[in-house]
């Protein structure tokens, strides 16, 4: 019991959104921990902006629907979760064009990516970038993806902020001289297996414990099946878990019980998660 409350003092849990309506976005903030008040996630990242072009030295950043319906319309709801305390990402993820993270791009142009997508934070006033290399119809350049994360990096605007990385089948990325860890903040494993040894490479890589979280699906892993997987976690010193897409297969009732088995095996199992309107 005396890890499980030094562990629930810093554990953290991050929710990803996909294509989220307004009302997903503002949920985030209304699941607390009951004995606390205190937010149940510390993070959220809206999944996903997107990485468009017809060559890779010529990306355009482009956001559809649902995403401009929050950033152009709607970020005050943003507002309101930072004011809880919880940091919202900007997720931006290749969309079936020849753009992308790890495209073959000169260092000039990945340069000139990076820093847009910074100005795009700072624009709408965010917490940080998530990386997902997925979706691109080029990529595996090890050396230009180094150099997109290293001008986000480099970047003044960009201090203090997250660059964090969904995390699956992308070893090519973690070896010197361009190894992503030096570069990343945070990690956020999505295999979905449910095992923790998962993150066992990245930590081989470089990355601390402290900046990496595993993945849990609503999708493939039952309530009881999440807090088993969150105690193996937090029994490993790894930081906490991140939910993929509960707006896509949980309502808020549903959503709040999940979350119970999550903060049971983080804290103690009197804990509760309570959907607060």
């Amino acid at each position: 019991m005396a890890f499980l409350a030094s562990f629930a003092a810093c554990a953290r849990n991050v929710v990803f959104l996909n294509n989220p309506s307004p009302q997903d976005v503002k949920d985030v903030g209304h699941y607390v921990v009951t004995s606390t008040g205190k937010p149940f996630f510390s993070d959220l990242v809206l999944f996903a902006a997107n990485i468009n072009g017809s060559t890779p030295n010529s990306p355009v950043l482009y956001y559809n629907s649902q995403m401009s319906a929050i950033l152009n319309d709607n970020i005050d709801i943003v507002r309101e979760l930072q004011q809880k305390g919880i940091k919202v990402q900007i997720s931006y993820l290749g969309n079936h064009q020849n753009a992308g993270w790890s495209c073959n791009m000169t260092t000039k142009a990945a340069t000139k990516l990076g820093n847009a997508m910074v100005a795009e934070v700072v624009k709408y006033d965010l917490n940080g970038i998530s990386v997902d290399d997925e979706y691109s119809t080029c990529s595996g350049n090890a050396t230009a993806f180094y150099n997109v994360l290293k001008a986000i990096r480099a970047n003044p605007y960009f201090s203090g902020k997250t660059l964090s990385k969904a995390l699956w089948s992308d070893s090519q990325y973690f070896s010197a001289p361009t190894n992503a860890a030096t570069q990343l903040t945070e990690g956020y494993e999505m295999t979905y297996g449910g095992s923790v040894s998962y993150l066992a490479p990245y930590v081989g890589y470089g990355m601390l414990k402290s900046n990496l979280f595993l993945g849990i699906s609503p999708q493939f892993s039952s309530a009881s099946q999440a807090g088993t997987i969150a105690g193996s976690v937090s029994s490993n010193g790894y930081q906490g878990v991140m939910i993929w897409a509960p707006n896509a297969f949980l309502d808020t009732t549903t959503a709040a019980a999940y979350y119970t088995q999550i903060v049971k095996a983080q804290v103690g199992s009197t804990e509760t998660v309570t959907y607060v309107p």
